[in-house]
């Protein structure tokens, strides 16, 4: 029995300690991949959404700077005088 208490005593405060160590940075490890994939998903998100919004607003500044428009925003005016 001294010998089976020994082997158990060594397992319970050596060998388990290390293996459940191991597995929790692992799955720590794991997981930061993955946050690591979603941020990168994310970051490519954003960049596409400002890409459209710079798109669109050069657009606008055509339309607003465009001297048709603003020909059009001078007769307007001169109506409602």
């Amino acid at each position: 029995m001294e010998g089976t208490t020994f082997v158990l005593m060594i397992l319970f405060l050596f060998v388990l300690p290390i293996t459940l160590f191991g597995i929790f940075t692992g799955h720590k490890r794991e997981m930061l991949k993955m946050n690591a994939k979603l941020g990168s998903s994310e970051v490519t998100n954003i960049k596409n959404e400002l890409e459209s919004v710079k798109t669109r607003l050069e657009v606008l500044e055509a339309i607003v700077t465009d001297k048709q428009y603003q020909l059009n925003q001078d007769l307007d005016a001169l109506n409602n005088s």
